[in-house]
Order: C-alpha cells, then structure tokens, then sequence
C-alpha cells in the first residue's frame, strides 16, 4: 500500500489546565501537580500519527524551525512510525506554539505564537519531490495552511494535481466562522472545495458557516453539490457520513472525557485508515467514531488509539468486532 501524504500543520502544544486549577483553588488545595504540559500538536500531524498507530503508511510534508521544539516534533512523528522526510527543519523560523487553556469541562481555548508567519505556513515548493505523485495513494490537508503564503497556494496546487492524477484528496476544513471571515481563506477554502473528494468538518462550527446555513443536515447536504462525500462531526451526537447516494449516521461512544483536543484529527485519520483496509462507509464511520471517543478519554491531542486498542474499545462497548 502506497502511504497517505500527509500535508499542512505541526505545532507544539503547551496544554495549560487552568480549569483545574481553579477547581483547586476553591477547594482550598494547594498541593495537586497543576504543571504546564508539552504535547506534540498540528491538526494534520495528529491525523497522521492516528493512521500510523493503525497500520496504515503515512508521509508527513511540512516545515518546523531548526529549533528545540522543531528537532522534538521531528523526533516524535519518526517516533510514531511516520515518515518524516518531508518535514523541513529551517533555519530563522520559528516553530509554532499553540497554548491551549483548558477549562473545568476540558474544552479548550487556544492561542497560537505567532499571530502571522507561521512555521506552517512556510512550506515551500521545493520540499515536494517531482514523483510525489507516484510515492502516494491519497492526499489528506486542511484549511489551516491555506491562510497564508507560501504554503495555500502550494496546497491548493498540489491538490489540483493529485485529482488530475485521479489520486483521491481529503480536506478538514480546520476553521470557525472567523476565519471564513477572512478574504484570503474564504477564497482559497473556496477554491479547496472544488478539488476534495473528501471533506471533514465539524457540522455546527465549520460545516454550517461554510454552506451558510444553519441545520448541519442542510448544510451537508448543500456542500455534496461540489464535494462527492461530507462527513460532519457533531461531537457528543457521534458523526454522519454523507454521500449523493446515502446517509450514513453513527451514534457517539459514551466515555469519560479527558480532554476534547485532537479529536477530530483522530476522527479524520481512523476514518482514512479504515478506507484504506478497504472498510464500507458506514464501517469507517464507526471505527473512527470509537477512535475519537478512545481520544477525548486520554490527554492529549495525539492520544488516538492503535489497532489492538481500537479492537479491544470496541470489544468493551458490546459492539461489531473489527473488519
């Protein structure tokens, strides 16, 4: 099996539990272990350590700084089983750190560094071999790096290729209703959309917004007129796949939640890995919606599951075994 390429963001997370300290504070304690956590982060390197932990090939394209936190990103995704040839350490760039604050129900607050000029934005032409097309059998990115230059219109082209190639592409739309605001994204996301067979996003929070509906079902089903296959999140209510040809729901996995971060990184890469085994939609959808239960019940963003762990989640939910 030729890998999926995997293309867009990486970060360092620092994971801040604020909402836990002031739990803490108001139960008068003050000696719990309240630390500042690093985390490896990026949305799309944490879809491609999930397809990793699950069997399937994966290379990573994207640019860090010569930096600490760059050389550990690096070290970590070789470290997962990604390759990671594609990633550029580059010297006077400085690798982004996204701070994410958690609050008592563990939803996260981010804020990145820095604001514009981003090591995510920086990949460059010349990190893409002329054979990349030959070396992979899908390619998976999202909105994130099509904010700013260099790295949007790469992607946008490197996309454009890969459909003419006949090479399926994926795109999580990775943007609230913000930075649909924002002229560049908006035509760029626009221009994205017309050359994904895959689009992921979550249905209120990405998928609404950029149909300009309201009723995620409407705004699913609006966005088929130009992407053959949409799957909205919709967190606690679990996900649906949508297709011109059928609808296919599943519901959530009931777990305790840890923290919500990365989950639908997750979601994204157990679904690509169950399609690429060759799993029916419905199958993938529920495998990736275990997968992004198993996610949100650790820490962490890259907390996706492997395949036996995946297995065994599954076998304790008194649901279908593997396929």
């Amino acid at each position: 099996m030729l890998p999926i390429l995997c293309f867009g963001d990486i970060c360092a997370d620092l994971l801040i539990p604020y909402g836990a300290a002031l739990e803490a504070q108001r139960a008068g304690k003050s000696d719990l272990p309240l630390h500042v956590q690093f985390s490896h982060g990026g949305s799309v390197a944490n879809t491609a350590v999930t397809l990793a932990r699950l069997g399937t090939p994966v290379l990573f394209l994207g640019t860090v700084g010569r930096d600490a936190f760059g050389s550990a990103l690096r070290d970590g995704l070789m470290k997962e089983g990604v390759d990671a040839s594609l990633l550029a350490l580059k010297e006077g760039v400085t690798t982004t750190l996204v701070l994410l604050v958690l609050d008592e129900n563990g939803e996260r607050l981010p804020f990145a560094y820095p604001h514009t000029g981003a090591s995510q934005h920086l990949i460059t032409e010349d990190q893409v071999p002329p054979d990349i097309l030959s070396k992979i059998s899908l390619l998976h990115a999202s909105g994130m790096t099509l904010r700013e230059e260099p790295a949007a219109s790469l992607q946008l082209a490197l996309m454009a290729r890969c459909r003419a190639a006949g090479i399926p592409v994926s795109l999580d739309v990775n943007a609230r209703i913000e930075a649909l605001q924002n002229e560049t994204f908006a035509r760029n996301m626009d221009l994205a959309l017309d050359r994904c067979d895959i689009l992921f996003g979550s249905a209120l929070d990405e998928l609404c917004p950029l149909a300009g509906e309201t009723d995620p079902d409407a705004a699913a089903k609006k966005l088929l007129g130009r992407v053959p296959l949409v799957v909205a999140r919709r967190g606690e209510l679990g996900a649906t796949v949508y297709t011109r040809e059928g609808t296919y729901p599943c519901p959530a996995f009931s777990v305790p939640v840890q923290d919500r971060v990365g989950a639908g990184d997750v979601y994204d890469g157990a679904f690509l890995a169950a399609r690429a085994r060759g799993c029916s939609l419905k199958e993938a959808n529920r495998q990736a919606c275990a997968a992004g239960a198993w996610c949100v019940s650790h820490f962490g963003g890259r907390s996706g599951p492997t395949f036996s762990e995946l297995r065994n989640f599954l076998f304790m939910q008194n649901s279908a075994p593997l396929f």
